[in-house]
């Protein structure tokens, strides 16, 4: 795992002396939705290996020992005569988590305050004066204990419930030039309304294109948006600035909530640890003065300051001391860079097409064809050397992968990013030196109870940074995108029902990476770790009552959307399940997401527990 920083605080610091515990302190940010929490307690890290030994116990200040979500420490002593370890005052990663302020809409139905994000293993939370209904604001409080039940943390914020004026609404002008093409863009000004006045924008310049790749073929097209300068969008991730934005027009799912559910699960997994997924909102969109639907606010997944924290070359560098965003992509070869890893050419997914077609035989996993890849540079690059570099460093990374789990050796990366034997005795020590495993556990677990039919074919991201100043020193998982075809909104067999594992499994366009990782030693045991707090954390239950939030609350911006498109029980290629043409309105849509959601977690409870 990553070395966490400890921050010392007073009121933590006073916690800490009140129960005789060590806390890392807790980052403030986001919020969330439910009401108590538990998790396992993790087993004692403790281990004796003499009995001989008359330890001679010296404290050890090695940060690499600082807590992780899925294992409490304390101060850490090491014996001078036998190396054995101890720790005493156990201590929680309190970072990946945070209680603050959220407003409602009045919908004439309870709302819940709680914490966003992972509870640490072995730890449970309770709330007092959490639940509010009617109109008017209250404090709640959160309330953190260890698994003795002794107090480690303690939160407040305030639950506020407003009026309800509906969606806020985006107004864009062209001029009356259309926009209908994902190459051109077009000149705009944009304005919004319907939204705190600190967050409304009027006649900002920028330009607008449309977006997506299947989903370009439909009749409401989503779009990017590109401001002249950088610009807040409806405060979105803590009114981070930026040029890029934005807005997905959820035409294919018919609850217009996946990928919404799916962000609330990639906040409450990355964004309280060093990583990033997008921060979103439901919009209006008018277009030329014309109503143009319901859509979703989006960030455009890029390298920024405020949004994934590499660092991109400056204008002309053609130096390879970089960051790089990286996206698995069978469209790769649209992009201006892109490369290949892996070997041979899988042309089953073609009309008449048969397998691998000749050329370099695909390596084998279990039975299982490890067909190349295709990845797309998503970073600025400008020079081939850099492409070249960053092929060489993860092609490399995925062979060092790929011979852990083959049984062909532990290797990992030299100075020049070539593979070397291993230092280490183990595949997980051998693997995390190169590969943020953290990153991989829970992108891992976002992908699978989501069964995103794309998980191997596209909007996969991955990112690594070289510059002297990097957050990113180890290929690191992230930015989890493009959720409208999951979670049971799909036809084909491996995604469609509730039940079973599926990230692990030889499906459709399964992820190699995943494939491989599920295989190490290490994987199932650890995993199951990260699914306890997870479960306990209560994670999905806040992103089922934000699906239910918003189909209340914004039932009438809802129907509004479908008198426009009419689409609403209707089946939308290519992939809609014909279970969608019994929706007669957005709830029923809404219902089944929620229920599929609901059913996927006992199947998971099950096999993960």
């Amino acid at each position: 795992m990553k070395p966490l920083v400890k921050k010392s605080v007073m009121l933590l610091a006073l916690i800490g002396m009140i129960t005789g515990c060590n806390v890392v302190n807790s980052a403030s940010s986001d919020s969330s939705s439910f009401n108590s929490v538990s998790s396992k307690p993790s087993s004692s890290s403790n281990t004796s290996t003499s009995s001989v030994c008359e330890h001679d116990f010296v404290y050890s200040s090695d940060e690499n020992d600082a807590p992780t979500i899925i294992q409490s420490k304390g101060a850490k002593y090491v014996c001078s005569k036998c190396g054995q370890e101890k720790y005493e005052n156990a201590s929680y990663d309190l970072n990946e988590y945070t209680f603050a302020d959220q407003s409602f809409m009045f919908d004439d139905k309870d709302h819940y305050l709680t914490i966003k994000g992972m509870i640490p293993y072995g730890c449970t939370v309770e709330y007092e004066n959490n639940v509010r209904k009617e109109k008017g604001s209250q404090e709640a409080i959160a309330r953190v204990y260890d698994e003795k039940h002794q107090l480690i943390d303690q939160k407040k914020a305030n639950i506020n419930i407003i009026d309800n004026t509906g969606m806020p609404n985006i107004r864009i002008d062209t001029d009356n030039k259309p926009v209908e093409s994902k190459e051109t863009y077009v000149a705009m000004t944009l304005s919004t309304d319907n939204c705190l006045d600190a967050y409304k924008l009027t006649d900002v310049p920028g330009e607008i294109r449309c977006r997506g790749n299947g989903t370009m073929t439909y009749d409401k097209k989503p779009y990017r948006i590109k401001f002249s300068s950088k610009t807040n969008m409806l405060g979105l991730n803590h009114g981070a600035k930026a040029k890029s934005w934005v807005l997905l027009a959820e035409y294919a799912d018919q609850s217009m909530v996946r990928n919404s559910t799916a962000f609330y699960l990639g906040n409450s997994l990355f964004n309280y640890s060093n990583n990033y997924s997008s921060d979103y909102m439901p919009v209006q969109v008018y277009l030329n003065g014309k109503y143009n639907g319901v859509y979703v606010l989006a960030e455009q997944q890029q390298a920024n300051s405020k949004r994934i924290q590499i660092n991109e070359a400056a204008k002309n560098y053609t130096g390879t001391d970089v960051g790089y965003l990286i996206e698995l992509d069978s469209r790769a070869s649209e992009e201006d860079y892109y490369f290949s890893v892996g070997k041979g050419n899988d042309w089953s997914m073609f009309p008449g097409g048969g397998g691998w077609g000749g050329g370099e035989q695909p390596d084998k996993l279990d039975g299982v064809s490890l067909y190349k890849k295709e990845y797309a540079v998503k970073t600025d690059v400008y020079s081939q050397d850099q492409v070249n570099y960053i092929k060489n460093y993860l092609t490399n990374v995925y062979y060092a992968l790929y011979k852990a789990v083959h049984g062909d050796g532990l290797f990992v990366l030299d100075e020049n990013n070539n593979l070397v034997a291993s230092p280490y005795t183990s595949q997980y020590e051998t693997l995390n030196s190169i590969i943020d495993l953290e990153s991989v556990f829970k992108m891992y677990l976002l992908h699978e109870y989501m069964k995103d039919v794309d998980v191997g074919f596209g909007s996969f991201y991955m990112f690594v940074d070289f510059s002297s100043t990097s957050k990113y020193k180890r290929l690191t998982f992230g930015a989890p995108w493009d959720f409208d075809w999951s979670s049971g909104n799909v036809n084909t067999s491996e995604c469609y029902g509730s039940s079973g594992e599926y990230c692990s499994k030889n499906q459709g366009n399964f992820n190699p990476w995943f494939f491989m990782f599920y295989r190490t030693d290490f994987f199932k045991s650890m995993f199951k770790k990260y699914y306890s707090v997870f479960q306990n954390s209560q994670i999905l239950e806040g992103a089922t009552a934000q699906a239910n939030y918003f189909a209340s609350a914004f039932k009438s911006d809802y129907a509004k959307n479908y008198e426009k498109w009419n689409n609403l029980g209707q089946i939308t290629p290519k992939y809609t399940p014909d279970v969608a043409r019994n929706f007669k309105t957005h709830q029923d849509a809404v219902d089944y997401l929620t229920k599929w959601l609901s059913d996927r977690k006992k199947s998971l409870d099950q096999i993960f527990k």
